[in-house]
Formats: structure tokens, C-alpha cells, sequence
């Protein structure tokens, strides 16, 4: 098997800008992306697969094995195309997260991206109440477009010494092949199972202010609220767990001064 199999569809596009959304941390890239694609008229154009992705198969709904993938949606809005990057994995170890980025780089200058865009999260260690967006870029002058553009980004503060992955790879291969690009990083909880819904509503304003898009984020005010109910729910019952627990020890004996 070849390191990348590629399967393309033949299309055109209109001025195009790649958006990479990628599983990361608190996925927040790839929910972006997803979401993204279930809200615009979309065509997927192409799918990825590879060697350096995970050695596995999913099973779908109907018992269905698939491949890992990474696929690419063409969206066209106002005067522009949208080359949409998404998946559920991506390379792990890095002599394949170089290989994979640099094929990416050379399929968005192929279908003729003059920009690039990664989406990804800064990890913290406790869930932000009010997540903030900061922005990265391979040269001056995309730090000082998109500053002026992008609404809600801080481009100012550095917040991230290093981009792990094809989020910061991607650009940097770009910069390479004089292609420009910027990264936007949101504050999430960096916990393998946090999946930050919140965080990635902050990036949606930022692409919808980028590029004016016609877009509701109501379908993703209702998966929030729905996950803060699940949360309050989870804390009620672990309050309840260590409630009994605590009575149960002072039960056993009165002496007993400390937990331990």
C-alpha cells in the first residue's frame, strides 16, 4: 500500500481558501469544520487515505467497515470557495505528520490557495468560562489582514509557544511554498475527553466575521445547554457518591479524625 491513496473528484473553485479542522484538543478544529459542512451546500472533492493512520476500521451504523479517512468539502460562498479539511484521525508520530502536511500544503497550491487557515486549541487545565481566541500567522502581513478582519482574535498576545500536529505544520510547510496562512487557537480544557462545544462557537465567530458568512449558531447553543445539563447532572450524582461515602466512614467509627 502507498503511504497516501487519494481518490479526487473533478471540480473548479473560485479564488479558494483552505480551512483545516482536525481532531485535536477538545476537538475543537473539527467541530468547527463539521459544523461548517452541515450548515453550507457542500461537495466533497476529496478523500484521503493512509498508511500512517491509526490500523483500524470503524463500524457504522449498519455494521459497515470504513477505512480512516480524511476527506476535503468545497463550499462556495460570495465571490470564494471554501476548501473545507476534515476527519476523524490525523498522523501521530512525526515523520508522517510532516508527510501528511506537506501533501496538504501541495493539494491546496495545486487547486490554487493563496491562504490557509488551521483551527485548533490551547490547552488549559481547568474548563474557561469565557474562552478567548488567539491568532498565529506566517507573516506580517496575514497578522495584520486578519487582525483587522477577524473580530473577536487577539493577535497580539502570544498565548502558544509551540503548535503540536498538522495545525502548525500545515503553516509552516506554507510558508515554504509562499503560501500564506494564519492559525486560530481558542482556550479549551486539555482533557483527553473533554470535547469543547463552547470553545469552538468562540472560532465559529471568528470564521463567520473572516468571511460574512450566513450562519446560525443556534443548533450549537442547543448541544451546549444540553451538555451543561449533562454536567450539572454528573457533579450532582458524584456530590451524592462522596456524600454516602463521607457518612458511611463517620459511621464506622467516631475516633476516626482523618480520611485517608
Amino acid at each position: 500500500m502507498d503511504k497516501f491513496i487519494i481518490k479526487k473528484k473533478k471540480f473548479k473553485v473560485n479564488n479558494p481558501v483552505l480551512i483545516e479542522g482536525l481532531p485535536g484538543i477538545g476537538n475543537v478544529g473539527k467541530i468547527v469544520v463539521d459544523f461548517l459542512i452541515d450548515q453550507l451546500k457542500h461537495e466533497l472533492v476529496y478523500e484521503i487515505y493512509s498508511k500512517s493512520f491509526p490500523h483500524s476500521v470503524f463500524v457504522n451504523e449498519d455494521n459497515i467497515i470504513e477505512l480512516p479517512k480524511v476527506d476535503i468539502y468545497k463550499v462556495s460562498i460570495k465571490n470564494r470557495d471554501l476548501l473545507l479539511l476534515s476527519g476523524d484521525i490525523q498522523p501521530v508520530d512525526e515523520e508522517s505528520s510532516y508527510e501528511f502536511s506537506n501533501l496538504i500544503v501541495d493539494i491546496a497550491k495545486e487547486n490554487g490557495c493563496k491562504e490557509i487557515i488551521t483551527l485548533g486549541g490551547i490547552g488549559l487545565n481547568s474548563e474557561p468560562n469565557a474562552p478567548k481566541v488567539y491568532g498565529v500567522a506566517n507573516n506580517s502581513k496575514s497578522k495584520e489582514k486578519y487582525k483587522k478582519i477577524s473580530g473577536n482574535v487577539n493577535f497580539d498576545k502570544v498565548k502558544a509557544e509551540a503548535i503540536i500536529g498538522a495545525t502548525g505544520l500545515i503553516l509552516g510547510i506554507a510558508d515554504l511554498k509562499k503560501i500564506s496562512g494564519i492559525g486560530l487557537l481558542v482556550e479549551t480544557f486539555a482533557h483527553q475527553f473533554h470535547i469543547g462545544l463552547k470553545e469552538s462557537k468562540e472560532l465559529l465567530k471568528s470564521i463567520k466575521n473572516i468571511f460574512n458568512l450566513d450562519i446560525e449558531l443556534s443548533d450549537l447553543d442547543k448541544e451546549i445547554k444540553q451538555e451543561e445539563r449533562n454536567k450539572a447532572k454528573n457533579l450532582q450524582k458524584q456530590s451524592k457518591v462522596l456524600s454516602k461515602t463521607v457518612k458511611r466512614i463517620h459511621a464506622k467509627g467516631s475516633d476516626t479524625s482523618y480520611i485517608g
